[in-house]
């Protein structure tokens, strides 16, 4: 198909990736997802929603798990925008994006995937400062929530952005950067980055880059070891992340040492002049907008037989355990072939699956802050190595980000220099929403989660979270995003919360972008 080939309007029936939330349309038979190019049919469709009483919300790759775009079902109804094939930008009005090397600054509109901008600054010697591993992902999903990087230095992906530019619903197009003045103590930047969907529709960032003279700037390599104790795992992670700049680590949680390795850690380092000097060669790469002519959203799916087999695995220990070991080898390879082709990208295809995600705040970069990440990690793993009625079927997944000013994110600090560790537990399941999940599947979640939470930890807004009530008997568990549980988390998020709800409201004060979920997270 050609990029024109993604009808303006239609009526589709709506799958997340994970498809734990499937959207049917209108019963009227009318249109309710739009595909705008330009400005003025993106304005349309918000004067549409405004006259109908809409709810709009923006569309992207489709990997978000709560229902922060749609829900299942939604009152009031609600419009979705897919900004796949939009482009403002240039002198034209025809780009979708536009280099300043001398700034080194890249100016995307949202719709466009992180391996259109990972190609597009390679070919002008740069690259961002953090990337997260899989390019399917849309530039406006990575801003929307707290998407975490690699690079230990550096802030969760959104806090690489300087400037937002915002469509609102009075049909004024407003730019939030850096400079932009506070409002009752706050920088509205603060509130652009990680804006879950609620302050406007966002039509373009601006990433603030780095150099990259050549391919070989960035050198990536891999290695597996063991800890079998807190004290090994801090000593081992404190001579990792003292010589690597960007750290991607896995954890089997079956692995007994020192027969057999318990981790596997990816690593990537800027090399200021490297011995060997390869030019940037860009990969090729679809656009957004030709992928979803074609109705392709999101990662390349990994083979549904090794899902079936990973559901099964989580009943049977011998086979979570199989499963878990060739998880490992699978994302060995994966970074193996990324570093041949000197890319950080590695996450090239993945297999459907439930992800809940915690960032913990550290103490520091030593004993007591990888002592913490340690207990955050037994939290599957001892549960693992006893009886259960559940064994994870995948690794879990963990790295290292520095927090920032983002008031809605998992890693929200006034303290600069501080360091969190971001957990994600990994599980397989049909394509149902999370209340039909196994009830072993929801306990085991529900535990690990009590334990993170116990932690400090805060959830990832673009996974799942809330498996408990907190407000309920000990031991409770339930479907995702349980009411007492997101009560209690907008408690503990407080003032940041507070300051993010006002101002959204004072941006969109009829609520044109704010839909069920955003409200159930912002209002008491």
């Amino acid at each position: 198909m050609t990029d024109q080939s993604l009808p303006a309007a239609s009526r589709p029936v709506w799958t997340n990736w994970t498809r734990n939330i499937t959207h049917q349309p209108p019963a009227d038979g009318s249109d309710y997802y739009f595909a705008p190019k330009s400005l003025d049919e993106l304005k349309a469709v918000l004067q549409k929603a405004v006259t109908d009483g809409a709810v709009l919300r923006v569309s992207g790759q489709r990997h978000s798990q709560p229902p922060l775009v749609i829900g299942a079902s939604e009152t009031p109804k609600t419009y979705l925008v897919d900004l796949s094939c939009y482009a403002d930008l240039g002198p034209s009005g025809d780009q979708a994006m536009v280099v300043d090397a001398a700034a080194r600054t890249i100016t995307v509109n949202t719709g466009v995937r992180e391996d259109q901008v990972d190609a597009m600054l390679a070919a002008n010697n740069l690259m961002m400062r953090t990337v997260t591993a899989g390019g399917f992902f849309s530039v406006g999903g990575m801003t929307a929530v707290d998407v975490n990087g690699a690079t230990t230095a550096a802030p969760i992906f959104a806090g690489t952005v300087s400037a937002f530019t915002i469509l609102r619903a009075d049909g004024s197009v407003v730019s939030i950067n850096e400079t932009t003045p506070s409002e009752n103590g706050w920088a509205p930047i603060e509130f652009a980055r990680v804006n879950l969907g609620g302050l406007g529709i966002v039509t373009s960032v601006t990433i603030d880059v780095v150099e990259r003279p050549y391919a070989t700037s960035l050198a990536g390599g891999s290695d597996s070891f063991s800890a079998a104790s807190k004290a090994e795992f801090v000593s081992q992670f404190e001579d990792l992340l003292t010589r690597h700049d960007r750290v991607e680590t896995f954890y089997n949680p079956y692995a007994v040492p020192p027969a057999s390795q318990n981790f596997f850690a990816a690593w990537w380092d800027v090399v200021a002049d490297p011995a060997e000097k390869i030019p940037n060669q860009p990969p090729t790469t679809q656009t957004a907008c030709t992928l979803a002519a074609d109705g392709e959203y999101g990662s390349p799916l990994y083979p549904p037989p090794a899902v079936t087999t990973a559901i099964m695995g989580q009943r049977i220990k011998a086979v979570g355990t199989t499963t878990t070991l060739a998880g490992m080898a699978v994302a060995s390879a994966l970074v193996t072939a990324a570093d041949q082709t000197h890319s950080d990208l590695w996450l090239t295809i993945a297999a459907r699956a439930l992800f809940m995600s915690y960032f913990i705040e550290l103490p520091a970069i030593d004993a007591d802050g990888l002592g913490k990440v340690w207990d955050g990690l037994q939290a599957v793993g001892a549960r693992v190595g006893q009886d259960s009625p559940f064994y994870t079927a995948a690794p879990m997944e963990f790295r290292f980000v520095t927090g920032s000013g983002a008031a809605m994110a998992g890693t929200y600090t006034t303290q600069p220099g501080t360091v969190f560790v971001n957990l994600d537990l990994i599980a397989f399941a049909e394509p149902t929403p999370s209340a039909q999940y196994p009830a072993a599947l929801l306990q085991f979640f529900a535990d690990v989660e009590r334990d993170w939470v116990a932690l400090g930890g805060l959830p990832h807004n673009g996974k799942m979270y809330g498996f408990y009530d907190p407000q309920g008997p000990a031991g409770n568990f339930g479907a995702a995003f349980n009411p007492n549980f997101l009560a209690a988390l907008r408690q503990r998020r407080g003032a940041p919360l507070t300051a993010f709800r006002d101002y959204r409201n004072s941006q969109d004060p009829n609520g044109v972008f704010y839909n069920t979920f955003l409200r159930a997270l912002l209002e008491e």
